[in-house]
C-alpha cells in the first residue's frame, strides 16, 4: 500500500504571503497607535486652549493689566499654533492608517488565494490517494478471488 503525505509546491510562496501579512499588520498597529497618540495630543492641547481662555476672561473682569493680557494671548496663540500642527500631524497618520488598511485588506486576500489554492491541491491529493487505495483493495480482492476459485 502506498502512503503519501501531501506536500504543497508553493509552499514558499503561502510563508512569504502569511509573513507580509503579519508585517501589515505590525504596520498598521503602530500606526494606529500615533494615530490615537495624536488624538489625545489634540484633545489635550485643545482642553487648555478652552481653559486658558476661561481664565482670561475670568481675570480681565477683575482687572488684568495690559502686558499680563499680551503675554497670556501669546501664550494661547503658541498653544493654538501647536494644535493646528498636531492637527496636521493627525491628517497625516488618518492617511497612513487608511493607506495601510488596504495594504492588509491586500495582503490578507492574497494570503487567502494561497491558502485557498493550497485546501483544493490538498483535497485533489486526498482524493487521488483514495483512488490508489481502493484500487489495491480492488487488486487484491481480485486476487484473492482468482486465488479462492482455483483452489476451490
Amino acid at each position: 500500500m502506498i502512503i503519501s503525505r501531501f506536500q504543497f509546491p508553493f509552499q514558499r510562496i503561502l510563508d512569504v504571503k502569511e509573513n507580509e501579512k503579519s508585517q501589515a499588520q505590525l504596520e498598521m498597529a503602530e500606526s494606529l497607535k500615533v494615530q490615537v497618540d495624536l488624538e489625545r495630543s489634540v484633545s489635550s492641547l485643545e482642553q487648555q486652549i478652552y481653559a486658558m481662555r476661561l481664565r482670561l476672561e475670568q481675570r480681565q473682569l477683575d482687572g488684568l493689566s495690559i502686558t499680563d493680557l499680551l503675554k497670556e494671548e501669546e501664550h494661547i496663540a503658541y498653544l493654538e499654533r501647536q494644535l493646528q500642527q498636531k492637527k496636521n500631524e493627525l491628517m497625516q497618520a488618518e492617511n497612513q492608517v487608511s493607506e495601510q488598511k488596504d495594504t492588509l485588506a491586500s495582503k490578507v486576500k492574497e494570503e487567502k488565494t494561497w491558502q485557498s489554492i493550497k485546501e483544493t491541491r490538498k483535497e485533489e491529493f486526498q482524493r487521488d490517494m483514495q483512488i490508489l487505495e481502493q484500487n489495491e483493495l480492488d487488486d487484491l480482492t481480485t486476487v484473492r478471488a482468482y486465488l479462492l476459485t482455483r483452489n476451490g
